[in-house]
């Protein structure tokens, strides 16, 4: 197949560091020939094109069909992290029925049926939170359900969003905000570079007023937050669920780079791999250029591990 590093200027992919990997070029033998393996994947601009409405957003389909030949595979459990909450990332992404996912950049951590992040027979989703951070998993007695400090913060969030809501009205522009369990997304993507900028100093400034509150910035994003867990908390509770000996792990956001450091913290016991799609600044050791190279990348790893565990 030929190289997608084509559909950026040559200048730009050469200076990529890393630099840009045709994904068919890509050592796939360290996680084709695990004896467990763990494949999560990011959803918007992974699997997913990113699209000025996130409502639209969609797996591709070769895709679609390489994750669903994954997760039947012996011994290899597929997961998607995202900043979508976990009701919403089902609905758009309808992943096979057996893969976990970590929703809300961490906060959400759902196993699948019947299990909490410790393995135990509960509600399907545990708690998230930096409190766990250093625990194998997150505490299965940690309810999964917003705490009061965290509700009164979301409704401070709401009540300094209604503003922007108020302009959006009075100016006529398209405002969207996306409201999930734990936090609170304005999307800007589409806007007027002035206007982007306006509206993000606003969103922020809530912050100086409501310590507790996290602002997460990613792709024309920008999020406030009422949990500190991040996708490397997610990482973490995966690993402690499935004891992988290799993980694959593919982002393309600024959020994603906490899921990058965690798989090279696990070194050497996990035989992590992180890959940046696109072209932003990572600390991850390989990169592919967009959503139709993890396609290609993911039907090849489909073969090449159906064929290992067929042996």
């Amino acid at each position: 197949m030929t190289s997608d590093s084509t559909s950026m200027p040559p200048a730009v992919s050469d200076s990529l560091t890393p630099p840009l990997s045709d994904p068919a070029d890509v050592d796939l033998h360290p996680l084709a020939e695990a004896d467990d393996l763990l494949v999560a994947l990011d959803f918007d601009g992974v699997l997913a094109p990113l699209q000025d409405d996130p409502s639209l957003s969609r797996v591709l389909p070769a895709s679609a069909e390489a994750i669903a030949r994954i997760a039947t595979l012996p011994n290899t459990q597929l997961a998607l992290v995202s900043g979508r909450d976990v009701a919403t990332l089902r609905g758009l992404a309808d992943p096979p029925a057996s893969a976990m996912i970590v929703g809300s950049h961490g906060a959400e951590i759902d196993l699948g049926p019947g299990q909490d992040a410790s393995g135990t027979e509960s509600a399907a989703t545990a708690s998230g939170t930096e409190s766990a951070a250093t625990a194998s998993a997150p505490d299965p007695t940690e309810a999964n359900a917003v705490t009061n400090d965290e509700e009164e913060l979301l409704a401070a969030i709401d009540d300094h969003l209604a503003e922007l809501t108020t302009l959006s009205d009075r100016e006529g522009f398209d405002l969207r905000i996306e409201r999930k369990p734990y936090s609170r997304t304005v999307h800007t993507r589409g806007m007027a570079p002035g206007l982007a900028a306006s509206l993000r100093e606003h969103v922020v400034s809530v912050q100086a007023e409501h310590g507790g509150i996290r602002v997460i910035e990613g792709h024309d994003i920008t999020e406030l937050a009422v949990s500190q867990a991040t996708k490397g908390t997610g990482i973490r509770a995966l690993v402690a669920e499935v004891h992988p000996t290799a993980a694959l792990y593919l982002g393309d956001d600024i959020t994603d780079e906490d899921a990058f450091a965690e798989l090279a913290e696990m070194r050497p016991e996990v035989t992590g791999v992180g890959i940046k799609v696109g072209s932003a600044p990572t600390q991850a050791e390989l990169r592919i250029a967009d959503p139709d190279a993890v396609a290609t990348l993911l039907t090849r790893l489909a073969d090449e591990r159906a064929e290992f565990t067929a042996s």
